[in-house]
């Protein structure tokens, strides 16, 4: 049976309705709220869903004229001073119902996660190309597991470069970065990161000198043809709930404290300049781990490559950091926190940069006239969720 309006009480002291639904639980709206949330053709437009009425003339303590349950409980009806109506689907005032015990709400669409360790190598979520292209479900279900998880392996791509760049389109588009939208990743003699050679690379995340650093990372192995040149991934997220229960206070002082870091390319001549990312300089400050405003971990900021020799912080707090943030890395290095993955060409590591950190081990060519080559890119989380949203809402879920 669908849930109706039972009844509606007034609070005039707080200014906010008490309404009690057919199934007893009891919702609170405060006045000026429920003025200022309109959805008549006058205060909503509902073809862009954007509000029209102007803040300006919303008297923060209205007190409304009248109010009725109408159409069998499923509408409130609240007449304004001003002689306006206004409309409410009971439907509409549960979806946007307040917290009684903040926080309460949780976007669907960023959590829950499940942490994990070394146990991911048997569970890694799994998906073809062909299937994301091809279906909106498969779609969500892939960005379903990267929020959940971090890190999901997509198989049976191209072996062509810019395939992620199809991908990056199928979900809204890719990050552009100075590097490009994609990056050809192969072993260079002149370079202007460690990530264009074959070299170990710690593990880290990419391009936290940015002020927002990329979401998603998608790793295409075009070709496979290296002795070693493993990836590693390990969920930060993870080894950070074992650190804040190990070590408060080193928890605490990774949040605390910023973290400077910086990213240039100036080349000694410039007029010989090839490429964007031989010509920039970016420079930012973040804690290594960063909090939403509950509480709960919002990214991590680590990367020991692009980690400023200058940290802007009281200097009696330095050793303690320091403290800390060994300790993190050697939870972020141990093998009962890391996964390693080695790619075959035609297959996408996908992995998310604000929670997993990424390594690599070194690698040599196994065939002359060979290469390892793999292209990377970003999606911003935003694009991601967005796209997650709009295939829930054509499936029939209301937009919120």
């Amino acid at each position: 049976m669908a849930t109706v309006l039972s009844s509606i009480e007034r609070n005039e002291a707080n200014r906010m309705y008490h309404i009690t639904l057919s199934d007893k639980s009891v919702l609170r709206f405060p006045y000026v709220w429920l003025r200022d949330n309109c959805r008549c053709a006058d205060c909503f437009d509902p073809s862009s869903r954007y509000r029209t009425c102007r803040v300006i003339k919303l008297d923060a303590d209205i007190i409304p004229v009248s109010e009725e349950i109408a159409n069998d409980g499923k509408t409130l009806q609240i007449k304004w001073p001003e002689l306006h109506t206004s409309c409410y689907p009971v439907s509409w005032l549960v979806q946007m119902r307040f917290s009684e015990s903040a926080p309460e709400w949780i976007d669907p669409f960023r959590y829950p996660k499940h942490l994990w360790g070394a146990e991911m190598k048997d569970m890694i979520p799994t998906f073809q190309f062909d299937d994301i292209m091809n279906s909106d479900q498969t779609l969500y279900d892939w960005l379903q597991a990267m929020v959940t998880y971090g890190f999901s392996i997509i198989k049976k791509a191209p072996t062509e470069c810019n395939t992620i760049d199809k991908l990056g389109n199928r979900v809204f588009f890719l990050k552009q970065t100075h590097y490009g939208k994609v990056s050809q990743v192969i072993s260079q003699a002149d370079y202007t990161s460690l990530g264009f050679t074959n070299k170990s690379l710690v593990l880290h995340v990419d391009l936290p000198y940015m002020e927002h650093s990329p979401g998603i990372e998608l790793l295409h192995c075009v070709q496979q043809s290296a002795i070693g040149g493993d990836n590693q991934f390990t969920d930060v997220f993870n080894c950070a709930e074992k650190l804040k229960q190990s070590h408060p206070e080193y928890y605490k002082i990774l949040t605390m404290l910023l973290v400077d870091f910086t990213d240039w390319g100036v080349p000694k001549d410039k007029d010989k300049v090839t490429h964007n990312y031989d010509d920039h300089h970016f420079r930012s400050r973040k804690p290594t781990l960063e909090l939403l405003p509950d509480g709960r971990l919002k990214a991590i900021n680590h990367s020991d490559l692009t980690r400023a020799p200058y940290f802007r912080v009281p200097v009696d707090q330095v050793q303690l950091w320091y403290k800390a943030y060994t300790s993190l890395n050697a939870l972020m290095n141990s093998p009962e926190n890391m996964i390693q993955v080695k790619l075959d060409s035609g297959e996408i590591a996908c992995f998310d940069n604000q929670r997993l950190a990424h390594g690599r081990t070194a690698y040599k060519i196994a065939e002359a006239g060979k290469s390892r080559h793999m292209e990377s890119g970003y999606i911003d989380w935003d694009q991601a969720t967005s796209r997650m949203r709009v295939i829930r809402e054509r499936q029939g879920e209301d937009p919120v």
